[in-house]
């Protein structure tokens, strides 16, 4: 189930269509390409993932983000990486824009502080 959360996120970061994440029964979140204003917005620098192959610790995303559903978090990748943020896949040079329309926890790794998760709790 992982790797297809993973995967609808990829493909929804590449195509920049609007598509609906699905775990279990539940849609949890919308990805949208339509650049709004997000309750919750993280940049990754350019460099990023340089700074973590040389073992520097970055401290760009909380460990545990609690959110509402309604809201919406927005991630621009400023990095030539790629980068996983828990359940999130976001490109080299790309933006993911997610409303969270249900609750649910989304839980992954994430690629910015290597042997870390990142944990997304969305409630209503």
């Amino acid at each position: 189930m992982k790797k297809l959360l993973i995967a609808l996120i990829a493909a929804a970061a590449v195509t920049a269509t609007t598509i609906i994440i699905f775990t279990g029964d539940d849609a949890i979140s919308r990805t949208s390409s339509i650049t709004t204003l997000a309750d919750y917005e993280y940049e990754i620098p350019p460099g990023t993932g340089g700074r973590t192959d040389a073992g520097e610790e970055l401290d760009i995303f909380p460990l545990l983000l609690e959110v509402r559903v309604g809201e919406s978090i927005r991630i621009v990748n400023n990095d030539d990486r790629d980068h996983l943020i828990g359940a999130f896949f976001v490109g080299a040079g790309e933006t993911l824009t997610q409303e969270f329309v249900s609750s649910g926890v989304l839980t992954g790794e994430c690629s910015i502080r290597p042997g870390s998760s990142f944990t997304l709790q969305v409630s209503e």
